[in-house]
C-alpha cells in the first residue's frame, strides 16, 4: 500500500525533549484491491540528530516499512508546507 494522502492536522515543538511533533492522518491506497486505509500518526523531528520518527496510532509496522512511510510522507506537498512553516511550542 503507498500514501495516497497525507494531512497535517497539527504541529508544535517540544523545547523540553528537542522534537517537532506534527499529527497526521494517513490515507493508505491498494490499487490492486481498491481499497483505503486511514491511519492516525505523529510524526516527530529531532533537527539537532536530523532523525525522523513515525508513530502510527492502533497499528504496528516494523522499522523498514515505517521509514518506507517517512520518505513518503516527507515527499508529500501538505507535509512540505507545514514543515517549511513556522512551529508553535507544544504546551503540557
Amino acid at each position: 500500500m503507498e500514501i495516497f494522502d497525507v494531512t497535517v492536522n497539527g504541529s508544535g515543538f517540544d523545547p523540553e525533549y528537542n522534537f517537532n511533533n506534527y499529527a497526521l492522518t494517513l490515507v493508505f491506497k491498494d490499487c490492486k484491491a481498491e481499497t483505503e486505509k486511514t491511519v492516525r500518526a505523529n510524526l516527530r523531528y529531532y533537527p539537532t540528530e536530523k532523525e525522523w520518527d513515525l508513530n502510527p496510532i492502533f497499528y504496528e509496522y516494523t522499522k523498514d516499512e515505517k521509514q518506507t512511510m517517512i520518505d513518503q510522507i516527507i515527499e508529500s506537498e501538505n507535509f512540505k508546507s507545514a514543515f517549511e512553516a513556522k512551529t508553535n511550542n507544544l504546551e503540557g
